[in-house]
């Protein structure tokens, strides 16, 4: 291998690390957060995680570059409204009835979501076995809380589902914020003022923001604000510019497995035999889903 070619290589294999280390992270999420509910309020809970990832990210934007119009104003505030009180808010609150386990199998419903989604509302054509990685995903959730297990809510499970809908709602949103503004911009803005519409959900939630906290659930807090927030998005995002997008799709599928393994692990939860292989059936869904397409070579 050439110099040139190893420089090509390198940033190559560098951006799917960074890509795989961003998923590892969010799927360490759901055993922090189930740390931190033991404590403090899910709205509180968001309103810390957001906080501390504007308050990391914010200095790297570089402001000079960026022009704000009115419909980016627009765009940033619905971003923040779908990802504070719709999106992270609905999870946590869902986390905090079921199992860290279960919601974050749950996260793997999301590529097929984003198919159809994209096929709404982007245009975008996906395959026949986007279609097939739908109905999986269908036949997954259905399995997954068909029989409720210990630990485990339907009204949990129901709100973790529904947050990753806004999740996909979100995702195309703030696509089209990042694509005028620049991601960086777009993320730590995003974050800033989430950070002051969740105030007044925390207020009425949890009550005033309490610091007496245990030297764990600071950890913990702290861990999803700067480690599972502000360092994904930045490993991700940086990823995103030098690897295909479609194969990138592929490396989420290691949030749920994450997710799912450390709550059995760490926290001892149980999945019965219908949750594990509805979580093995979502799985499969989300890698159809995320499969880059066979390129045709004429002969």
């Amino acid at each position: 291998m050439g110099a040139e070619e190893r420089h090509t290589a390198e940033p190559h294999r560098l951006a799917y690390a960074a890509l795989a280390g961003a998923s590892i992270l969010w799927g360490g999420s759901f055993i922090l957060g189930k740390i931190a509910l033991d404590e403090i309020g899910a709205a509180t809970l968001v309103f810390w995680r957001f906080a501390l990832a504007a308050a990391a990210l914010l200095p790297f934007v570089r402001w000079q570059d960026v022009t704000w119009a009115r419909r980016d104003t627009v765009l940033l505030v619905v971003c923040a409204l779908l990802s504070g009180p719709g999106m992270f808010l609905l999870q946590f609150e869902g986390l905090d009835r079921t199992t860290a386990s279960s919601a974050a199998l749950l996260v793997a419903t999301a590529p097929p979501m984003m198919a159809v989604a994209a096929t709404l509302f982007d245009g975008e054509r996906p395959g026949r076995m986007t279609w097939v990685a739908v109905g999986l995903a269908a036949l997954g959730v259905v399995l997954l809380v068909g029989k409720i297990g210990p630990g485990r809510t339907l009204l949990g499970d129901a709100m973790v589902f529904v947050s990753i809908g806004i999740a996909t709602a979100w995702t195309l949103v703030v696509r089209r914020l990042a694509r005028r503004v620049g991601v960086m911009a777009a993320t730590a803005s995003q974050f800033a003022l989430g950070t002051l519409i969740l105030a007044p959900f925390m207020w009425a939630l949890d009550g005033p923001p309490t610091f007496d906290l245990s030297v764990g659930v600071w950890a913990a807090v702290l861990g999803l604000g700067l480690g599972c927030t502000a360092v994904t998005f930045f490993l991700w995002n940086w990823g995103l510019l030098h690897a295909e997008a479609a194969r990138a799709g592929v490396l989420v599928n290691l949030e749920p497995f994450v997710g799912a393994i450390l709550g059995v692990v760490f926290l001892g939860e149980v999945l019965g035999p219908l949750a594990v292989l509805g979580g093995v059936v979502l799985l499969m869904a989300a890698f159809l889903a995320t499969r880059p397409p066979r390129v045709r070579i004429a002969p």
